[in-house]
């Protein structure tokens, strides 16, 4: 399995560089026509394009060659599944690319995309909280829960796609650590998903990281977050992951994201309007390059990854809601001084 494995990754990796380098040539381009956007000249975008084939043909790849007994049937056809609405995901952010759509009509899509995928993959509605008690959630909840979780997080990863590397770097950080507890929890599947997924994202960085040289716009933030809050489902049924762990696996993209919106509210703000008041945003205004916050936000993340990780271990379910809350705490926390010291040095 390591070996097959490993040979998918770097076909994945491999074939998302090639459709990146054609991008690059003769690919859509995004104007820096916003004043939340970063960069300054004309630069190649849809790069989730190449990550999305690159998935795509690492995933053939090592089902068609791994052993039979690699993957059972219902593993696998979860896997199916999630990657066929991360697709439908890529779709709709190409689109978005290449013409623009408008909030409303994207956020219609993702709700339709993130429902469909929660009702034909497996609704959530049990979180274990205890060694004797778990809270039943029924169908209904569970499946608003199950489907916020898809939305939230393909959302953020887009929302975080703001400089060289962060999100897209950090996503791949998340799905290995995601990859791993599947893999230790028995769900082949997870793994290959993951490991799929953060091949084809290092053939991306490859041109992305550091010098910006294409983007993965909203194709490629879309795909990724799916692959990540639908590889998380596959986890959750498939290796007995508690629902508490990924979150935490993917809480500096979550926290940046969800916080500055919770800002905005409170100060008034539209959501349907673009800004740059997320903490990366902050960082680069007091100097930090890409480079330096993409790193940072890579070793946050692997930070996670490693306690999350020491949580699947764990036979006390209550260590994973308390480690969650822990962590939304402590990113609070991080919120509240970045954004005192913005508004101190006049970068409000």
């Amino acid at each position: 399995m390591i070996w097959e494995l490993a040979g998918s990754a770097a076909v994945a990796g491999a074939i998302s560089l090639v459709v990146c380098l054609l991008l690059i040539r003769r690919g859509p381009v995004d104007l820096p026509n916003e004043q939340r956007k970063a960069h300054q000249a004309p630069t190649p975008t849809s790069g989730g394009i190449g990550i999305g084939a690159g998935y795509a043909v690492g995933l053939l790849v090592l089902w068609r060659f791994a052993e039979q007994t690699t993957f059972n049937a219902q593993g696998a056809a979860l896997a199916a599944l999630a990657s066929v609405f991360a697709i439908g995901f890529l779709v709709v952010g190409f689109i978005d690319d290449a013409r623009h759509l408008g909030p409303r009509t994207k956020m219609f899509w993702f709700t339709l995309l993130s429902l469909g995928a929660s009702i034909t993959m497996g609704v959530v509605d049990a979180l274990p909280v205890s060694p004797n008690h778990t809270v039943r959630l029924g169908f209904m909840l569970g499946l608003f829960g199950t489907s916020l979780w898809v939305f939230t997080l393909v959302n953020c990863a887009n929302f975080m796609d703001g400089a060289n590397g962060l999100s897209m770097g950090s996503m791949a950080v998340g799905l290995t650590a995601l990859g791993a507890i599947g893999y230790a929890g028995g769900s082949n599947s997870t793994l290959a998903m993951c490991f799929c997924a953060a091949g084809a994202l290092a053939g991306f960085l490859v041109f992305n990281f550091p010098k910006g040289r294409i983007f993965a716009g909203d194709s490629g933030a879309l795909f990724v977050g799916a692959i990540a809050a639908l590889g998380a489902l596959v986890a959750i049924a498939r290796a007995g992951v508690s629902p508490f762990i990924p979150p935490i696996l993917f809480m500096p993209i979550l926290a940046d994201a969800l916080l500055t919106l919770a800002w905005r509210v409170k100060h008034g703000h539209s959501l349907l309007v673009g800004h740059r008041e997320h903490l990366y945003q902050i960082a680069m205004r007091a100097g930090w390059s890409h480079t330096r916050v993409s790193l940072l936000y890579w070793a946050l993340m692997a930070l996670c990854g490693v306690l999350g990780f020491a949580l699947s271990h764990s036979d006390d379910p209550s260590h994973a809601w308390i480690a969650l809350l822990a962590v939304a705490g402590l990113s609070l926390a991080a919120s509240i001084l970045v954004r005192k010291y913005a508004r101190t040095h006049g970068m409000s």
